[in-house]
């Protein structure tokens, strides 16, 4: 009986102390529970419109770093382009993306709204040293398959968010380069 209680407890402290080991390196990035996989309705090759209907450029959304990150490439048909890398942040649990293009770049947070539009607010930091402002970024899943892309900057005088830019990605069609 106590040869058997010893092994019994053996086995278990193992068993035990293995599964804790395993837990402390799941990758919490990596699952799929929310808010981890709350921004991949974006992911893929899209072609980028204006607000009128207008192609100007294309964006590619991929995962990276074990599903860990967004890594977004945005080219437009004028040669401006712009990289943004997003995240969960583990410090607040909130995504952020960090946006960068040689004009301007971007460090904003947030999570979905109830609608299920993922909302980022923070501060846009003009390259050329111009002062720098609070911004908000919000992607809209749409019933076609788009998704409405605006983004506000907020007006001290107003007091208002007033949109600067607005329009739609569409899935890129295969064979449409």
């Amino acid at each position: 009986m106590k040869r058997t209680l010893q092994i019994f407890l053996i086995l278990f402290t193992t068993t035990y102390s293995f599964s804790q080991e395993k837990a402390k390196t799941q990758i919490l990035c990596a699952s799929n529970e929310s808010p981890y996989r709350d921004f991949d309705f974006v992911l893929g090759d899209w072609d980028f419109l204006t607000a009128n209907g207008k192609k100007i450029g294309e964006q590619v959304y991929t995962k990276q770093e074990q599903g860990c990150m967004i890594l977004e490439k945005f080219t437009t048909f004028s040669g401006s382009t712009g990289t943004g890398m997003s995240f969960v942040d583990p410090s607040t649990g909130l995504w952020r993306q960090v946006w960068m293009s040689p004009t301007f770049h971007i460090d904003y947070s947030g999570g979905l709204n109830e609608k299920g539009d993922m909302v980022l607010e923070g501060t846009i930091y003009p390259n050329n040293g111009e002062k720098s402002s609070p911004v908000r970024g919000v992607w809209a899943k749409q019933n076609d398959g788009t998704i409405r892309q605006e983004f506000l900057k907020y007006n001290d005088v107003s007091e208002k968010w007033e949109s600067f830019f607005l329009g739609f990605a569409h899935p890129k069609k295969k064979g449409n380069d």
